[in-house]
């Protein structure tokens, strides 16, 4: 993660659940880093509980050892197999559990709108009333370095018991919270709010002869060498 980002960071006030109290993580799908994210999140927040989130069957057989990382196979075509996962993940969630999901089920630009989610994610809901749901808004932006930057927000949480009786009205409470929560995520990457916590430092600098001119000037100057393009 490190060697491919400039750095990851953090807005949003973190999910404090309560002792037992299983978590649901939903998020947006704008990359196939995102899980990549929800390992860092966990491991960061809540490495003391166990955490599961679903990933296509077929990715699962031709890597294997992802099953051990926590992920559960899913084929979207198969009803008994969209069942199984909304049973193993009442389950998990009812047993203090982390469930992470990229609710939108496929890749989708951060920028897109209105933000439209999968049906089951209302059905997991329904299922697990005694859970704090949380959205999380996912965006990775080139900004002033080489690499990109990866930037994370968790929205407010919310009681199952406070979101519209009825799939379809708790599907469209749950879009309005991940698309807000979306909202707020950009317009603060966008105006360089200082809201933002690094989860990790990443590598900086512009590398090549960039890279070159800039360890020349430290010299020139006596200065310290900084590879990062903006100073912080």
């Amino acid at each position: 993660m490190t060697r491919s980002f400039a750095g990851l960071n953090r807005s949003g006030e973190v999910p404090e659940p309560l002792s037992g109290q299983g978590i649901l993580f939903y998020t947006n799908h704008p990359s196939w880093w995102d899980p990549a994210m929800f390992a860092v999140l966990q491991q960061r927040f809540f490495p003391e509980r166990v955490a599961f989130g679903p990933i296509d069957a077929l990715t699962l057989q031709r890597y294997p050892f992802l099953g051990r990382a926590g992920f559960l196979p899913v084929d979207p075509k198969s009803s008994a197999s969209l069942r199984s996962l909304l049973v193993s993940a009442s389950h998990i969630l009812s047993s203090g559990g982390v469930f992470w999901i990229t609710a939108q089920g496929e890749f989708t630009d951060a920028q897109t709108r209105p933000v439209r989610l999968r049906p089951g994610l209302a059905h997991i809901v329904a299922r697990s009333p005694g859970c704090m749901v949380v959205p999380v808004a996912l965006d990775y932006r080139f900004t002033s370095e080489s690499r990109p930057e990866a930037f994370i927000r968790f929205g407010r949480s919310i009681s199952p018991a406070a979101l519209p009786q009825g799939r379809v009205a708790t599907q469209e409470a749950l879009e309005r919270a991940l698309e807000g929560t979306m909202d707020t995520l950009s317009q603060d990457i966008l105006l360089r709010r200082p809201v933002f916590s690094p989860l990790t430092s990443g590598r900086s600098g512009m590398g090549g002869l960039y890279a070159s001119l800039q360890r020349a000037s430290a010299i020139v100057f006596r200065t310290r060498y900084d590879p990062r393009h903006a100073r912080r």
